[in-house]
């Protein structure tokens, strides 16, 4: 029994976008939510825009790495990635203000992970926030 043209071309399409799945870069339609965005990028990496809304005009965002502030007493789980941004206070004086801060970072994806658990810590070694979101798949 042959099989007729189109239905090989389909079946050649069909099998080609799980390959081409996943693999887009963030685009301004992305950046334009509000809120922290993790987005599977493919090649193994996760790109993450991450907002900390500061209550003061007077904090700034210092760094941002892969992992938990601390291993042994986070004990980070199978399911999600972990970040952590270290926050800092720039004055002693602060004027109440809503104060988007941005930073932008890209990890490498694991099987089997649904979420970028956000940590955001200031200088004290104190954790002001934690952040969950979904991974955009």
């Amino acid at each position: 029994m042959k099989t007729p043209l189109w239905m090989l071309a389909l079946g050649v399409l069909a099998a080609a976008s799980p390959a081409c799945a996943g693999h887009r870069e963030m685009t301004e339609d992305d950046l334009s939510y509000p809120g922290t965005v993790a987005m599977d990028i493919g090649h193994d990496t996760v790109d993450l825009r991450i907002v900390y809304e500061a209550q003061e005009d007077c904090w700034r965002i210092v760094s941002a790495r892969e992992g938990v502030p601390d291993v042994a007493r986070d004990l980070p789980g199978d399911r999600h990635l972990y970040v952590t941004v270290a926050i800092e206070k720039t004055a002693e004086s602060c004027r109440q203000a809503h104060t988007p801060l941005t930073t932008r970072l890209k990890i490498a994806d694991k099987p089997g992970r649904i979420s970028v658990d956000v940590f955001f810590v200031d200088q004290r070694g104190v954790y002001q926030r934690s952040q969950r979101h979904r991974i955009q798949r």
